[in-house]
């Protein structure tokens, strides 16, 4: 197991909770079901906008030079593979294991499983075929299970699948740390009611992995920063430089102290 030297300070909590929803309302399979006609419209438009997207050349990896180097395993879509902005270590992916090797004095190395359509489910079949070397495993996904209208049930057994095979290939104390699908419907213009319904998927699915991660030990659920945050936007056009550095920051925080944790337990 990897030793950690410097204990990790000020971390921003790693965890937070979702909002309440709000009195009265009901979020249920019947409405997601009832407009998956709509979310396939939304998931064309998805692979049109994808499809002329920047994404860095070279393979979504690397490393930070630095004494007992931590692994750490991005399983993800397009926000692992440096979705729009020039270069691998400008993303989330290299934004969070900078932050651990901060955080605890150390090297980190970083490799990725990553599709621009990767699904929970496919994620667990990825992850199911392959052996394991990882101290850290960061699921980032959940774009594609929001416009596909996938349910929480599918989205909380895949998600299972892949925790059960952290603990078979990797090691048992292995953290996995789950990232919180991010607030889509705000990122460019469209109808009030679509915004709606997908904020609703999206919320289903983040109150899922959140309850994934209190049934399992050494599972994090890690939400996204908060979207007023200062430098998310410039003349109106979402700032992806700073999305990913804001990102990392907060899966950085989850992962440093999710390895901490691991450590002193085992």
């Amino acid at each position: 197991m990897v030793s950690w030297q410097k204990q990790a300070s000020n971390l921003p909590p790693a965890t937070s909770r979702i909002p309440r929803r709000k009195a009265g309302f009901k979020i249920t399979g019947e409405i997601i079901r009832l407009f998956r006609p709509l979310l396939k419209v939304s998931l064309l438009g998805y692979r049109v906008e994808i499809a002329n997207a920047l994404f860095p050349d070279g393979p979504p990896e690397g490393e930070v030079a630095g004494r007992h180097p931590a692994r750490i395993l991005f399983v993800g879509d397009i926000a692992a593979s440096s979705y729009n902005v020039l270069n691998h270590g400008l993303g989330v992916a290299s934004q969070t294991s900078r932050y651990v090797a901060r955080e605890h004095n150390i090297g980190c190395s970083w490799t990725t499983i990553s599709e621009t359509e990767m699904t929970m489910s496919r994620a667990a079949n990825a992850v199911h075929t392959m052996e394991l070397k990882a101290d850290a495993v960061i699921v980032i996904v959940g774009v594609p299970d929001v416009l596909l209208g996938t349910t929480q049930y599918e989205w909380t057994k895949s998600l299972e699948r892949i925790v059960t095979a952290v603990r078979q290939s990797a090691t048992p104390e292995c953290p996995v740390i789950v990232a919180a699908i991010p607030p889509m419907h705000r990122f460019r213009a469209m109808p009030k009611f679509v915004q709606r319904i997908l904020a609703l998927q999206i919320q289903r699915l983040n109150r899922a992995s959140a309850a994934v991660a209190s049934a399992h030990p050494g599972v994090t659920y890690s939400s996204f920063p908060s979207l007023a945050t200062a430098g998310m936007f410039i003349e109106d056009a979402f700032n992806w430089r700073a999305v990913h550095s804001h990102w990392g920051k907060q899966l950085g925080a989850a992962t440093a102290r999710a390895l901490r944790t691991g450590t002193s337990a085992s």
